[in-house]
C-alpha cells in the first residue's frame, strides 16, 4: 500500500508540474503576442492635468459663476418645459430685473441671460469691481465653437440677486 501511494503522489506531482509549465508557457506566449497589438498609452497624469474649480459660500462672484454654469447646463440638458432654467432664474434674478429681461427677450428673440440665440461651449467669470454696498460686477465671457466671444457685465447684490446683465464695456 505504501509503494502504491508514493507512486500516485509522483504521478500527481508530474501532472501538476506539467500543467504548471504548460499554463506558464501558454500565458507567456499569449501575453507576448498581445503586446504589439495593444497601443502604447501615456499615463493619465502625463496626458492631461487635473483641473480645479473653486468657490466660496456666500461670495457673489461664486454665485454668478454657479448661476451661469447651471444655466448653461440646463440649456444643454433635456429640460421639459424649461423647468430648471425657470427655477434658476427665479432663484438668482431680482424679480424686477427678471421682468425687464423677459421684455428684452421678446424684443430681441434671444436668451437674455446669454444675450444669444445659441448655447456657448465655454464661459469664464472674472470679477471687475466691488461696490461699497457689497454688490459685485463681473465680466462673463461666453465662447462658442465658432465666432467671437461675447462679454457681458453682470451685477449681483450682496443678497445674491442678479440685477443687471448688459454688454460689457
Amino acid at each position: 500500500m505504501h509503494g502504491n501511494t508514493s507512486g500516485r503522489r509522483s504521478l500527481r506531482r508530474i501532472a501538476a508540474i506539467t500543467a504548471g509549465l504548460t499554463l506558464g508557457l501558454g500565458l507567456g506566449v499569449s501575453a507576448h503576442a498581445s503586446q504589439p497589438a495593444a497601443p502604447h498609452r501615456a499615463p493619465l497624469a502625463a496626458a492631461a492635468q487635473a483641473r480645479t474649480v473653486s468657490g466660496r459660500t456666500g461670495d457673489a462672484l461664486t454665485g454668478i459663476a454657479d448661476f451661469y454654469g447651471a444655466y448653461i447646463d440646463a440649456q444643454t440638458d433635456a429640460d421639459p418645459g424649461l423647468k430648471l432654467m425657470n427655477t434658476l432664474r427665479s432663484h438668482y434674478l431680482d424679480p424686477a430685473f427678471s421682468r425687464r429681461l423677459v421684455a428684452w427677450e421678446r424684443e430681441n428673440h434671444a436668451d437674455g441671460v446669454l444675450r444669444a440665440q445659441s448655447i456657448p461651449a465655454r464661459w469664464t467669470v472674472t470679477e471687475k469691481s466691488r461696490s461699497k454696498g457689497g454688490a459685485v460686477e463681473a465680466v462673463v465671457t461666453l465662447t462658442w465653437e465658432h465666432g467671437a466671444p461675447v462679454k457681458l457685465s453682470v451685477v449681483m447684490t450682496p443678497v445674491h440677486r442678479i440685477v443687471r446683465i448688459s454688454p460689457a464695456r
